[in-house]
């Protein structure tokens, strides 16, 4: 019975046995066969990294080539989600290392990609603080390694407002855009955002071998890179020493200057007051930074040019005598005689000259800015008159130019008051205020730059813009920007056109002119001074202006906030700009010879160097 039981038993160990080892045979056979494609991806994707290589942004040049925006490296960490979700401390440790909040690394980065071992941004642009402590922590936390990236970078930090920002996109524009993913910088204001496709280039990306800690350990090679192509540039009408000169005239004011090529249309000056600075979002922009850009009272983030609004007060005067003439309300000739105010039923309006102007003609009443003048042609000319007058140079509407946001301004009509309020609830007394570019009426500095070149174009409307060409560097192939067809003249009377340039030279050049101050032989300025009230406070001060009056080559509008006067505030910044533009094109070698003898002058003044002792 002994014998029976003993062979029973060994025959159930052959027979156990048997199947644990066929068990095995075919678990093995499974893997290795069976399985073996699914098996190596993963043991890849835990081996072999994938690592994206970002594209370096294109630059952004003036119109002589300087650059105004480049790239330079800064270093992002990546972390693998694969490898940090399962490790809570290391988490932790992340955070601390990035100076950030490990729950948001986890919630925001890490939850949503949870399963994938493609590497995700942890923290972009570290500073030399944070990079230290994290080289310190990096072996303790499994997945994470450290790449060099092009980072934003604006040398002179010019012009913000024009040529706008880069920032991570939202998740609103990962869905949105095609080939955006999350983490990827974009274009999110101004010429970054137009042209953010063209700047944007194509990413590469390159393969790496890992170790168990997820630390990289081999990588290029054999094992395969595709280059990154670089963005196209964009080459621009911008002209670096003006817009630099433009905005060292607007510290501590709130306002804009903007000057265009009365020639082409392109805008060599784009400046708006406060500003900001553009590399605070090209990395991680902080907290107080964010909280300064949002609550500060003065809006430095508000584009003063194109987006704000203003009464454009006599600035606007060039228009209504244009209109006058050219519908025949009032011929050369005509002139009236200002005692310092105007009754209009019960109302009384002041001339802005106490004392009045006396007899005054059409050309004198530009150069002295009668508001008397004004008051009556406006009343001749009527609501409809008035508008006429405004979209003759797309005024009440806007410009085209290439901006993210423009406002349209207001160009009211006799629709539009019926529209507001109502066909019984006006009467032609609004009219008296808006002849001179006050009430109701409201314009941009762009609208009034462009007007501006319209009447030094002989009535010729351009429209502006700010990209001349998009440079491919991988191919050398330069695009051009497409030429318009030519606008035709405004169907305004050539002679009334030649009236308001000499209406606007008397502004400057005349015994009477109320921006004297600007009279200058070389430059030979037009111009029209405007002081707009402000129920907010002191009145606003415009000028618009061109030069040189006879061969007109830039236009120039500049708008102050609270400068009370055109004359005192505006037309001096403008005038500078101007002056700016005009000599280096007109005397080049003068302009030489004047930065040599500074330099001199500098050398000749320098501390001679002290013997080592």
């Amino acid at each position: 019975m002994s014998d029976r039981n003993e062979l029973l038993r060994e025959w159930s160990f052959y027979v156990v046995g048997s199947l644990i080892f066929l068990l095995l045979i075919y678990r093995l056979a499974d893997l290795q066969i069976v399985r073996r494609t699914e098996y190596q991806s993963k043991s890849e994707e835990n081996r072999i990294r994938f690592v994206e290589i970002p594209a370096p942004r294109g630059i952004i040049r003036d119109r002589n080539g300087a650059l105004l925006v480049s790239n330079r490296p800064s270093y992002t960490c990546y972390g693998v989600p694969r490898d940090l979700w399962k490790d809570s401390i290391a988490v932790e440790k992340l955070g601390s290392a990035l100076a950030g909040d490990p729950a948001e690394i986890r919630d925001k980065i890490l939850r949503p990609n949870r399963t994938t071992y493609r590497p995700q941004r942890m923290r972009r642009d570290l500073p030399q603080t944070v990079l230290a402590r994290f080289e310190e922590m990096r072996d303790q936390i499994p997945g994470t390694y450290l790449e060099i990236e092009p980072k934003r970078f604006h040398p002179d930090k010019l012009a913000p407002h024009a040529i706008g920002y880069v920032a991570e996109a939202s998740e609103e524009e990962v869905e949105k855009y095609e080939g955006i993913e999350q983490g990827d910088l974009i274009g999110k204001r101004g010429l970054e955002k137009i042209y953010d496709t063209e700047l944007r280039g194509k990413k590469g990306n390159r393969l790496s071998v890992v170790d168990v800690h997820g630390q990289e350990v081999e990588f290029g090679g054999s094992l395969g890179r595709i280059e990154a192509i670089p963005g196209k540039e964009l080459w621009t009408t911008l002209d670096r020493e003006a817009q630099i000169l433009a905005e060292s005239l607007l510290v501590d004011k709130i306002g804009a200057i903007v000057a265009m090529d009365t020639r082409t249309g392109g805008v060599v000056c784009f400046a708006s007051s406060p500003s900001y600075d553009p590399d605070w979002f090209a990395g991680s922009i902080s907290t107080d930074q964010w909280k300064y850009l949002m609550e500060n009272s003065d809006k430095p983030m508000l584009n003063r040019v194109t987006q704000t609004m203003y009464p454009p007060g006599s600035t606007i005067k060039p228009a209504m005598l244009i209109e006058g003439l050219t519908s025949g309300v009032i011929s050369p000739s005509w002139s009236v005689s200002c005692p310092g105010s105007f009754t209009y039923g019960n109302r009384t309006f002041k001339c802005w000259k106490k004392g009045g102007h006396g007899h005054i003609d059409c050309i004198q009443s530009l150069g002295q800015s009668c508001d008397v003048f004004y008051y009556k042609l406006g009343l001749q000319l009527g609501a409809d008159g008035i508008y006429r007058a405004l979209k003759r140079f797309h005024l009440g509407q806007p410009t085209g130019v290439d901006q993210t946001s423009e406002a349209a301004g207001i160009a009211p009509s006799k629709l539009y008051y019926d529209k507001r309020y109502g066909p019984n609830g006006w009467s032609t007394g609004f009219l008296v205020s808006v002849s001179i570019g006050q009430g109701e009426m409201l314009a941009t500095p762009m609208q009034m730059c462009a007007f501006t070149a319209a009447i030094a174009s002989d009535g010729v409307w351009k429209e502006p813009y700010l990209v001349e060409g998009i440079f491919d560097p991988s191919t050398r192939v330069l695009e051009k920007r497409a030429i318009p067809d030519s606008l035709p003249p405004s169907d305004a009377w050539p002679q009334a056109i030649e009236m308001a340039q000499l209406g606007m030279r008397e502004v400057v050049w005349g015994a009477a002119g109320t921006a004297r101050s600007q009279k200058n032989d070389s430059t030979r300025i037009a111009g029209k001074t405007g002081t707009a009230q402000n129920a907010h406070g002191d009145d606003h001060g415009w000028f618009i202006g061109y030069g040189p009056y006879d061969d007109p080559r830039y236009s120039v509008c500049c708008l102050v906030e609270f400068g009370k006067s055109g004359s005192g505030a505006a037309a001096p910044l403008a005038g500078a700009v101007l002056k700016n533009l005009i000599i280096r094109e007109l005397y080049p070698e003068a302009v030489k010879k004047k930065e040599e003898e500074q330099e001199e002058r500098a050398d000749s003044l320098a501390l001679p160097e002290v013997a080592a002792r």
